[in-house]
């Protein structure tokens, strides 16, 4: 498989300082079938005309954001109302106020390079933002894009320290996915800097990723200058500009048939000189004839027929190569010797279909070159389009450069286009499986029956189609053409890939493990890395009955091979059936025994889970602080080995356990952006599942209604899921939000939504949190549900058993039995034993039930003791829908209790919780986000995070009014 290519490659292989032509525009003889480019080359200098209000617009926009705050522009126009021409000009507004710019454009047909735009701002040009080779190590990374984006932001990050910087970025309409995944996510992790984004595109064109993205920057209130035709006012400056005179009525009449398009009235006014139709007279510009001129009026083909037959030729076969292109790459194209193109170039030139771009050369109008493309028939130009991409490649293109000119020009059998499709989905599959299945989709189309590429590209299709999420088509594709294509052992190579992508839902891994296993003639170890894939499948979808009859022929297959990888798959599977059997212990030592028998290798995720699976039995056994020691490491060695998947699998488990040690604010950091309602689809394992319910309660906890309910809409999405797992969760989350509303008939019924018998089967959950089970005793105690909540305390009773020394399954226990018997000592037990762990909501909650009963039986003042301890604890862990809650039952015993103040006012320097006060500090020495996160081993995520909060808590929006704050809170000391 080929590796990505390198983001300095890229551009290196592209001309490197492009400036654009100053007009763009639809003329008569322009085709509709392609997208249009405008060359950054000013047309005889001539000045921006009609566009003062735009203008003024983008002066104030640059001059907010040279204070230090980052913000967007977005130019939107149809093709020839002058969008690069005010990106010029933005440029140049910036360059006065001594920002730093940089400029790129996306390229038509390269919707597949990763970052295309973006890297060319930064590493093209006379004076790179960066140097071209800062971004050469990272694109080598599995997860390509996402620490690609990491580096290109601290980089940002740097420059915008010291100077204010301008991107502006032209013709997104032909952006890729990266690209759209950049523009949603840099504005607004470097909203802090001063950054400012201009970025251009044509109404309701590209993808739809494109055109999302582009709707959520409006949506979070970037600027938005829509372009419409110019007024007649500013026609009669441009006729002036290129006539000499002012424009005679007559003539600006004839000059509204282009409808105020800059483009065509530059064409028209010149068309007019070069035809000779055009006079001074009386100090003002008048008609000779009353007609248009042949540039305007003429369709392409009659304006190169115009022109000599060699002329005609070079423009046409230079069409293919793309916006610019080398004398050397039309040599070899037109296969003519330079000396021989110097008179045709000369008279394109002279016509105006060509301009000189420093030492390239471009059509003068993306439009012109269009045009000229459908002067051609179709065969005629997949053929060019063909040839011209085998002289890019010779000339040192990148085959993902090519790729979409090969996928929509190369005839069935073409061994070149075969063998390039291939290496650029490789180089895709990484960052964009979609693409990359689509590429190597359209290669086995190429590819005749037998070719040596057709299994590889089946198994890189079959691959990528899965990475992608489009399970049902990659499971019609495995089940043909795989199996058509490869021999068994390969076959079962592809399947045990897909097996291990937990991105994937668990049961579907599995029936593809299954698919392999039936397979003929696999050898040894294939067999023992299968078997003990399955086994880990079935553990981690839940299906504990099916893993323990797998058990004994997955460990018979594993001891059979010499397999190391396939015995630490086996040995971490079985450590969590244990930890679903509550053998805790037995767990850990395990996994523990697997971890010193395994050989480390980055690129197996079990290793990294195995970080989880043994933060999670520690944090069980209630060892919380080596559990955190555990994940603390993992983090750091995450981000040290840039594995992006582990560093969010890790801090999400972080996430939870700081919900349970009652830090919801932190808790909540961890979660913040990870999950929404149009991606709930994925949320397909144990790893997504439980950070869903963990992200409800803290919604729940702090009166956040509307996220709570946004929480129930994802875990109703996962009901659908196939793994049970997964719908346990999202069970369990629905019942506790309809308690969290008073409705305990619906969280009975949310309970019983799989069957009536499924409830008693619904704990524990895959990972479980101790302290869920009084609560669903609770909601069996409302709805009079013996049965389930006997069921729950014999669990919580055989926890304890099986782990005596564990205070919290003590208290646990005792608390279910307390609210399904009614009693106040267990209650009151049950809070004395959770008092002594590190889980002050789970104490408050039993303190709150100890009240309530207490009240019942006429024990006011006891009531009020417990009741002031509850809200004590909810009040410092700001968990203000229990708050509210408990002062509501002391209302109603007469109580009215002030405000309890956490010690740590709303807003200022002293009101930053540990955490932020560090992030602050160090922001406010002029650190980078990636600094930060590496100096207190916590991702750039949780940075951006923290930095939201602090900027609401002091007041400001930005790293300059940080920095200007920052010297007032030595008189204080931070808590």
């Amino acid at each position: 498989m080929a590796s990505p290519a390198s983001p300095e490659r890229a551009i290196a292989s592209r001309p490197q300082h492009r400036s654009l032509l100053n007009l763009e525009g639809v003329a008569p003889w322009v085709s509709e079938q392609g997208p249009a480019y405008t060359p950054n080359v000013k047309i005889g200098g001539l000045p921006l005309r009609g566009r003062d209000e735009e203008l003024a617009t983008v002066g104030s926009r640059l001059d907010e954001i040279k204070s230090g705050v980052g913000g967007v522009i977005i130019i939107e126009g149809r093709a020839g109302l002058g969008k690069t021409r005010l990106l010029e000009a933005c440029a140049s507004m910036a360059a006065e106020r001594s920002f730093r710019v940089a400029r790129g454009a996306a390229e038509p047909g390269r919707t597949v390079v990763e970052l295309d735009a973006l890297l060319e701002s930064l590493v093209g040009g006379e004076d790179p933002l960066v140097a071209r080779d800062a971004l050469s190590d990272s694109h080598s990374s599995p997860e390509q894009r996402f620490w690609l984006l990491q580096d290109i932001q601290a980089l940002i990050e740097e420059a915008a320290m010291k100077d204010p910087l301008l991107f502006c970025l032209d013709d997104l309409q032909w952006a890729g996915d990266g690209c759209a995944v950049a523009m949603r996510q840099l504005p607004a992790r470097l909203a802090s800097l001063p950054v400012a984004w201009v970025m251009a595109f044509r109404p309701a064109q590209g993808l739809p990723q494109v055109q999302g993205a582009k709707d959520q920057l409006e949506g979070e209130g970037a600027t938005t200058i829509r372009l419409g035709p110019l007024e007649r006012e500013a026609v009669a400056e441009i006729a002036i500009d290129l006539l000499g005179a002012p424009p005679h009525e007559d003539l600006l009449r004839c000059a509204e048939w282009v409808q105020g398009n800059p483009f065509l009235l530059v064409e028209f006014f010149r068309g007019l000189q070069d035809e000779g139709i055009v006079t001074t007279e009386g100090g003002q510009a008048r008609l000779l004839e009353d007609r248009l001129p042949r540039r305007v009026s003429d369709n392409m083909r009659g304006r190169l027929l115009r022109m000599s037959p060699v002329a005609d030729r070079v423009a046409t076969l230079a069409s293919a190569l793309g916006r610019r292109f080398s004398l050397a790459d039309l040599a070899e194209m037109t296969r003519m010797p330079i000396a021989e193109l110097l008179e045709p170039v000369k008279e394109l030139i002279q016509a105006d279909i060509l301009i000189e771009s420093d030492n390239l050369l471009a059509f003068g109008h993306d439009l012109i070159r269009e045009a000229v493309r459908a002067s051609s028939p179709v065969p005629v130009r997949r053929a060019l389009d063909r040839q011209a991409a085998d002289v890019l490649l010779a000339h040192g293109a990148l085959p993902i450069e090519v790729a979409q000119q090969l996928a929509d020009s190369a005839e069935p059998g073409d061994e070149i286009a075969i063998a390039t499709l291939y290496q650029a989905a490789g180089a895709l599959g990484a960052s964009d499986p979609a693409g990359a299945a689509e590429l190597a989709g359209r290669a086995l189309d190429l590819a005749p029956p037998g070719h040596a590429l057709r299994g590889p590209l089946v198994s890189r299709r079959a691959v990528s189609l899965f990475a992608a999420g489009l399970v049902d088509e990659a499971k019609r594709f495995a089940d043909t053409a795989v199996r058509q294509a490869l021999p068994p052992e390969e076959e079962a190579r592809v399947r045990l890939a897909i097996a291990g992508m937990f991105d994937v839902a668990p049961d579907v891994r599995a029936d593809n493990v299954r698919a392999a296993l039936a397979l003929p003639d696999l050898c040894t170890d294939s067999r023992a890395r299968l078997w003990a894939s399955l086994f880990h499948n079935v553990v981690v979808a839940v299906r504990t009955d099916e893993a323990l009859e797998l058990l004994p022929k997955a460990r018979a297959a594993v001891h059979a091979s010499q397999d190391s990888a396939g015995w630490f798959a086996l040995e971490l599977a079985r450590s969590g059936l244990r930890y679903q059997q509550s053998f805790f212990a037995d767990a850990l030592d395990i996994l523990v025994a697997a971890e010193h028998r395994a050989i480390p290798n980055l690129d197996d995720a079990r290793q990294w889970m195995a970080i989880h699976f043994k933060a999670s039995f520690l944090a069980a056994l209630d060892r919380n602080e080596e559990a955190f020691q555990v994940v603390d490491d993992g983090i750091a060695a995450a981000q040290r080995d840039r594995q992006n998947w582990a560093l969010g699998m890790l801090e999400t488990w972080r996430g939870r356990q700081l919900l349970q040690a009652g830090n919801l604010t932190d808790a909540a950091l961890a979660f913040e952006g990870r999950y929404s309602l149009e991606e709930a689809r994925r949320v397909v394992g144990m790893l997504e599942a439980p950070n869903v319910v963990a992200l409800g309660k803290i919604r729940i906890h702090t009166g956040d209604a509307t996220g709570a309910r946004g929480a129930a809409d994802i875990a109703k999405v996962m009901l659908r899921a196939c793994a049970p797992g997964v719908q346990n969760h999202a069970a369990w989350y629905l019942a506790l939000h309809a308690m969290s509303l008073g409705n305990c008939a619906e969280a009975h019924g949310w309970l019983t939504a799989d069957g009536y018998e499924k409830r008693l089967k619904l704990f524990p959950l895959f990972p479980f949190e101790t302290a869920d089970d009084p609560q669903l005793v609770r909601i069996a105690v409302a709805v009079g549900d013996d049965e389930l909540a006997d069921a729950v305390i014999e669990q919580a009773e055989r926890r304890c058993e099986l782990n005596p020394g564990v205070v919290a399954f003590r208290g646990s226990a005792t608390h279910a039995r307390g609210l399904r018997r009614g009693s106040v000592d267990e209650l009151a037990a049950a809070a004395s034993l959770f008092d002594e762990g590190s889980r002050p909501l789970a104490t408050a909650s039993a303190l709150e039930d100890l009240g309530r009963l207490l009240a019942k039986e006429g024990a006011i003042e006891h009531a009020i003791a417990a009741f002031d301890q509850a809200l004590a604890m909810t009040v410092y862990a700001g968990a203000c829908w229990d708050e509210a809650r408990v002062r509501g039952r002391l209302r109603q015993l007469g109580v009215r209790r002030r405000i309890i103040s956490s010690g740590r006012p709303k807003f200022g320097w002293e009101s930053l919780t540990t955490a932020e006060a560090a992030v602050a500090q160090l922001a406010s020495e002029g650190k980078t986000n990636r600094e930060i996160a590496e100096s207190l081993f916590i991702s750039p995520h949780t940075v951006n995070s923290h930095l939201r909060h602090i900027f609401e808590k002091l007041g400001v929006n930005s790293r300059v009014a940080l920095s200007r704050t920052a010297p007032s809170r030595h008189s204080h000391p931070i808590s």
